[in-house]
């Protein structure tokens, strides 16, 4: 990464990450009126919590047999104290608009029991199977020989040391029963070296369609390092557009472009422009790009559809009200002009197994005339 850019992003991220802990922390032991001593082990134990985060998650780019119920505790940690820190937020405005003092013990034992049910479900949901998501899209410029042309598209799996193979298996038998005529995995497939991991190469490398499996980096593709990624890919069968293209049944081009983040490490980054050369626009136009607003960013370039994901629809509070306000296409189907966009919740999770308004998918596209 950027030796400027690298030390920012650290400072910014871990100065949020310690002030949403400390102000949930701060909450809890004023609304609950603690001793000092309550307080200390309540500090004590936010501190152990949000450390265990920071090393499990580090940690989960290596083979750690003895690593899988801590890394799981600590990104649950994160989750609940993500989903406390805005419940808690709810909570002052309240205050702020009804200040009763007689209030503040009762509303924070009440924000206490909403976070542990709502914890529970976002659990719950987040360890569900993806669901199987089905959407018809019409494109007037298919043939009619290709009128209901099928694509299976995953994204956003985010693979460590600490994923189980079996949901790997879930997740390839799942899309191979629905014999697609293409697969496309829409970047952050991995978070660590996938290969070095006994099996996972093995089962990506069975996944099944009629003419192929292609791939695009994400931004974690470039995190985990992409040097690595490329081995994956390769020891996968996954066939990466790197900013190009390729026709597809002799009448669909497949258009794929790199993650931004490559620029931060000696990459190119996105480049619609040489991805697009040589593209017919007589022909069907699918765009593959990891972030759903790079047409916002790159305009000029005609596409009938695009398929994108990164957000993963926030997952949990705050981020799921986030990533409404900061992209213009955070999730499902849109229409712009002529063109469609789909930005998928994407497959799989990035730290905590937890979504509350949202559900992990693979989607199944079908073309139609």
């Amino acid at each position: 990464m950027n030796k400027i850019i690298f030390p920012i992003f650290f400072t910014i991220f871990f100065s949020i990450f310690f002030i949403i802990h400390y102000y949930v922390y701060s909450r809890v032991a004023d609304g609950l009126l603690l001793s000092d001593m309550a307080r200390f082990y309540l500090g004590s134990a936010f501190l152990a919590f949000s450390l265990l985060f920071i090393i499990m998650e580090t940690l989960s780019r290596y083979k750690v047999p003895w690593g899988k119920p801590f890394y799981y505790a600590g990104t649950t940690w994160l989750g609940v104290i993500s989903i406390a820190f805005t419940l808690f937020l709810f909570r002052d405005l309240f205050l702020i608009l009804f200040h009763d003092p007689s209030l503040k013990q009762a509303s924070a034992v009440f924000t206490l029991v909403i976070l542990f049910f709502i914890s529970l479900y976002s659990i719950y949901n987040g360890a569900r199977k993806p669901i199987m998501k089905r959407l018809e899209i019409k494109i007037p410029k298919l043939t009619e020989s290709l009128s209901g042309f099928s694509i299976i598209q995953l994204s956003d799996l985010h693979f460590n040391s600490f994923r189980s193979k079996e949901w790997l298996d879930n997740i390839v038998d799942a899309a191979n029963r629905e014999n697609p005529d293409l697969i496309v995995i829409t970047g952050d497939l991995i978070d660590a070296d996938l290969c070095a991991f006994n099996g996972f190469c093995e089962t990506l490398s069975g996944l099944r369609s009629k003419y192929g499996v292609y791939g695009i980096t994400g931004n974690h593709e470039y995190y985990a390092g992409i040097d690595k990624f490329l081995q994956v890919a390769k020891n996968s069968n996954i066939v990466l557009l790197r900013n190009k293209k390729v026709t597809i049944a002799g009448n669909i081009e497949l258009v794929g472009v790199d993650d931004d983040t490559g620029k931060n490490y000696s990459g190119q980054g996105t480049d619609i422009r040489s991805a697009m050369e040589g593209c017919d626009p007589g022909k069907p136009i699918i765009l593959l790009s990891h972030q759903p607003d790079v047409s916002e960013k790159y305009k000029g370039y005609d596409f009938d559809l695009q398929l994108s994901g990164h957000t993963h629809a926030g997952q949990i509070p705050p981020m799921d009200l986030l990533v409404q306000l900061f992209y213009k296409y955070p999730n499902g189907l849109y229409r712009k002009n002529s063109s469609y966009i789909y930005t998928t919740y994407g497959t799989g999770v990035w730290g905590p197994v937890m979504r509350l308004f949202s559900h992990s998918e693979i989607v199944k596209i079908i073309l139609i005339k």
